[in-house]
């Protein structure tokens, strides 16, 4: 019996690594703490769905990329449609596959240096449309946290003299709950708030005034 899974869970398969890519990191991880994907630049993981009634295996496996890509595409918004992954093949390093430890490359709350919290679709459509100016092949981006509360994104491009460059700003979301996980233990449980979008000191320029 393979583990169950839904659109969510499936979505980090874009991360996989395609064409001339070593050959051993071409799967999909798959164990008790979700779905992963990991590169030498990436690593990714999708908690699988809460659902008792699916009987999730204990193990963890690894499953070829040719064998996701036989999959049904699920729409990740679409959470209660599941599909059973194949069984795979055990989550160990050999000939095949190269299986790090996944918890090993994520960082500790302790290794973290500085915290940004944002909506994430704009973010996303800030950074589409500062990969869509960037004529670098790496699409070489610099974001820098800035401000004395550090609640604003500045996003640059890479670009050689004469070529167009992008500049974003965002304003960051205010939230200290404990439902983003990566965070030291607070102790005492937070009486949960809504996260709170804050907004930009919009200076305007000076014209005719208009009554």
């Amino acid at each position: 019996m393979g583990y169950h899974v839904n659109g969510k869970n499936l979505s980090v398969a874009r991360l996989m690594v395609r064409g001339k890519a070593d050959k051993r990191m071409k799967y999909l991880h798959v164990g008790p703490k979700g779905v992963s994907v990991v590169t030498p630049i990436v690593v990714a993981r999708v908690s699988l769905p809460g659902a008792e009634s699916y009987h999730q295996p204990f193990g963890s496996a690894v499953i070829p990329q040719d064998q996701i890509d036989k999959l049904p595409r699920l729409v990740p918004e679409n959470e209660e449609f599941v599909t059973e992954l194949p069984e795979g093949e055990a989550a160990i390093t050999g000939p095949n596959f190269l299986v790090p430890q996944i918890d090993k490359c994520i960082p500790e709350p302790g290794f973290v240096t500085a915290t940004f919290t944002c909506n994430g679709d704009l973010l996303r459509k800030l950074l589409t449309v500062a990969c869509e100016v960037s004529k670098d092949s790496e699409k070489t981006l610099r974001l820098r946290i800035c401000g004395g509360d550090m609640n604003t994104l500045r996003i640059d491009n890479y670009r050689q003299p004469g070529d167009q460059e992008f500049v974003g700003v965002l304003k960051g979301i205010d939230y200290d709950g404990d439902y983003i996980p990566g965070e030291l233990p607070s102790g005492t449980p937070k009486i949960e708030k809504k996260p709170e979008q804050t907004g930009m000191l919009l200076k305007v320029s000076t014209g005719r005034k208009f009554k």
